[in-house]
């Protein structure tokens, strides 16, 4: 709070208590009889400034009270907004975990067709070509590990089997 600001409101302040000081001393002199016209006259600026002062705080402290409504309205449509996104957070999430179930399977079946596949080329005599030909046409670059998809081929489970089937090449 800057030093103006604090002196304006002492210097408001000690007014204030000065002439409620001063309505007390003519209040006392009023109910004893002995006021005189300048006294009668005084008692009633006092009383019209503590009208005025009261009428003011009051119509700061309606301005306010709207204040401070307003803003619990936001602040309900914000946390219904929060309640919301939660909701669909927590949708996304059990979707994620239903097509990740069926990604996993799909991935099972593919690596036992890998794995089939080996066995056969094996017994064809020619597994060494075939090894290595299948090791060309893996990508060298690797599968995105943070945030979402970047290709089609991802999304389409392909990294998974150029996975599976090199851990198959290695189990040799």
């Amino acid at each position: 709070m800057s030093r103006r600001i604090r002196t304006r409101r002492d210097r408001r302040d000690a007014e204030r208590d000065a002439r409620r000081e001063s309505l007390f001393i003519l209040l006392a002199r009023a109910q004893r009889g002995a006021l005189t016209g300048a006294e009668a006259s005084l008692l009633r600026a006092h009383v019209e400034a503590e009208v005025d002062a009261s009428d003011r705080f009051r119509a700061e402290a309606g301005g306010q009270q709207a204040a401070v409504r307003r803003e619990q309205r936001r602040t309900l449509a914000a946390e219904d907004a929060i309640r919301e996104t939660e909701q669909r957070a927590a949708d996304a999430e059990e979707q994620l975990a239903e097509q990740d179930q069926a990604h996993r399977a799909n991935l099972a079946r593919r690596s036992r067709t890998v794995t089939l596949w080996q066995g056969d080329a094996r017994a064809d005599g020619r597994a060494g070509q075939q090894v290595a030909a299948v090791r060309a046409l893996l990508p060298a670059r690797p599968r995105p590990h943070l945030g979402l998809p970047n290709d089609l081929a991802y999304t389409n489970g392909q990294y998974d089997v150029y996975d599976a089937v090199r851990d198959a090449l290695d189990q040799q």
